[in-house]
């Protein structure tokens, strides 16, 4: 479990310290605008969207251990391909291998529910995401560094070396420290795989989880995928200043991931506490909306991420809760796909009405969407629906 928190945590680092803080400003100065940012961001998302059940598949049936070895393989060569990204065509080709190959989420989610019982699974799913999320406080203010403070003309070299670098690491880890997973390969059943993903996501006590995942992504993506550019446009950041405030998101995601959840789920169990998270979505990205000062900025972002850090790994909890063994890498991909869904799909539809209309477009279409998605949901809790 250790190796497993080690490796997510530096695979991370690596990930956040270009596409978080360095991505967005690496595009524009090669010439996009901020459509074509977002675009260039979710094509990772738009690819995983067809991959991810496959790559979930196939940990069901080869193992967990040799599915995270060839993702970070490809992260490598992805990352380093952005280092000497000149031209649009460049980082096109870096972000479509890692999109083919990236499954570190689901099948390390997989990975825990094969070592862990029912009752233990939502603290230690929480556990890696706060691994995660530490990664994340990491990566994107290394990442901002190296790349200067100047948003129109970032140091894309160094902070591609510094990831490829940290995913050679991995690796080494993942292939010495990291113990396989027993007996995935004989709980795998042979049966025609569409008929399975179909079964999984037409089952009623988890098809409801599999859309709520999607929506409440669907606006929180858009958010990821348009805040550099917003700060820029409220702030005058550039990629050092995105870093540094990536670095308290990511401090407040790992709390609320190890501590928070904790709490909530043990008061008020799994199905209340994505309610309350999504409650507290609302509130950090309405905060947004007024946001001119440093104070309301933070007040924002720590609602956000106690929403968002709650919310992820209670729906995964539920999901694993309600599958058979054989197929928890299946349905845990298929809920990476709706999160890739909710990427690629989230992030240019923020992207076209930030440039579009204005800068806070995209939040108020979000509150729109968490404001109905939230009453649908309390709804069905009242009337108790599985």
């Amino acid at each position: 479990m250790n190796a497993l928190l080690l490796y997510v945590f530096l695979d991370v680092i690596a990930f956040s310290s270009i596409i978080i803080a360095v991505l967005p400003f690496h595009v524009m100065f090669l010439g996009a605008g901020p459509f074509i940012v977002t675009l260039y961001i979710s094509i990772f998302s738009f690819i995983q969207f067809f991959v991810s059940p496959y790559l979930g598949k196939l940990s069901d049936k080869f193992g967990r251990k040799p599915m995270l070895l060839s993702s970070s393989c490809a992260d490598f060569i992805s990352h380093l391909i952005m280092a000497f990204a000149n031209t649009l065509p460049l980082v096109l080709i870096s972000r479509v291998i890692a999109g083919c190959f990236s499954c570190n989420l689901s099948v390390g989610s997989a990975y825990i529910s094969d070592i862990t019982n029912e009752n233990e699974r939502t603290k230690y799913i929480g556990r890696y995401n706060s691994a995660y999320s530490l990664g994340f406080a990491i990566g994107p203010i290394v990442g901002g560094y190296l790349a200067g403070n100047n948003p129109l003309e970032p140091n894309y070299f160094a902070s591609g070396v510094f990831a490829a670098s940290i995913n050679f690491i991995n690796i080494f880890i993942l292939f010495f420290l990291l113990k396989k997973t027993k007996n995935v390969a004989v709980k795998f059943k042979s049966t025609n795989y569409i008929k399975q993903i179909y079964e999984i996501i037409t089952k009623k006590e988890v098809s409801y989880l599999f859309y709520l995942y999607f929506l409440i992504n669907f606006v929180f993506s858009g958010l990821n995928g348009i805040f550099a550019l917003w700060s820029e446009k409220v702030f005058n950041w550039g990629p050092q200043q995105i870093g540094t405030l990536m670095c308290f998101v990511g401090i407040l995601l790992a709390f609320h991931q190890s501590i928070s959840i904790n709490f909530f789920v043990k008061k008020f169990k799994e199905k209340m506490t994505a309610l309350i998270s999504i409650f507290f979505i609302f509130i950090g990205i309405f905060l947004l909306t007024i946001t001119k000062t440093y104070i309301l900025l933070s007040c924002a972002v720590f609602f956000c991420t106690f929403g968002i850090g709650m919310f992820n790994p209670t729906i995964n909890s539920l999901i694993s809760q309600k599958i058979t063994k054989d197929q928890t890498g299946s349905a845990l991909s298929i809920n990476q796909s709706a999160l890739s869904i909710s990427r690629f799909s989230g992030q240019p539809f923020s992207g076209l009405f930030f440039q579009t209309f204005s800068y806070n477009a995209p939040l108020y279409i979000g509150l729109c969407l968490l404001g109905i998605t939230q009453i649908l949901y309390a709804k069905k809790l009242a009337n108790k629906i599985d």
